[in-house]
């Protein structure tokens, strides 16, 4: 899953850089079939209890997408408008934000409090 999480950031990374339609649809479909590998782990390691537990509204691969992208924001910005830009902080605050609930929400799955989208 590491890898899977360490790639969906260099992809992203590469995303942000270039403007070609073409390459940005190929990035995308990557990051989707990044996305898939992170979920088909998730399905594989963590049980799933579908009795009585919350529907989370994401898969977590989706969730580790979203982390991805906002750390390569939150260091655009800083190497862009240095650290202590109040937009710098907005922007490591948001990524911080998205590390708790994904936190938060791999500890509920394990406990059996919410549920993963099914795929």
């Amino acid at each position: 899953m590491l890898r899977s999480a360490h790639a969906l950031a260099e992809l992203h990374e590469r995303r942000a850089e270039i403007g070609d339609l073409m390459l940005i649809a190929e990035i995308d479909c990557r990051r989707s079939e990044l996305v898939d590998d992170i979920n088909d782990w998730v399905e594989q390691e963590l049980p799933q209890h579908r009795n009585g537990s919350l529907l989370h509204t994401e898969s977590l691969g989706a969730v580790v997408d979203r982390m991805a992208m906002s750390w390569v924001e939150a260091n655009q910005v800083i190497d862009h408008e240095g650290a202590a830009s109040d937009n710098t902080h907005k922007h490591w605050y948001h990524l911080a934000e998205l590390v708790d609930g994904y936190t938060d929400l791999v500890i509920d799955v394990a406990g059996g409090r919410r549920r993963l989208p099914e795929q």
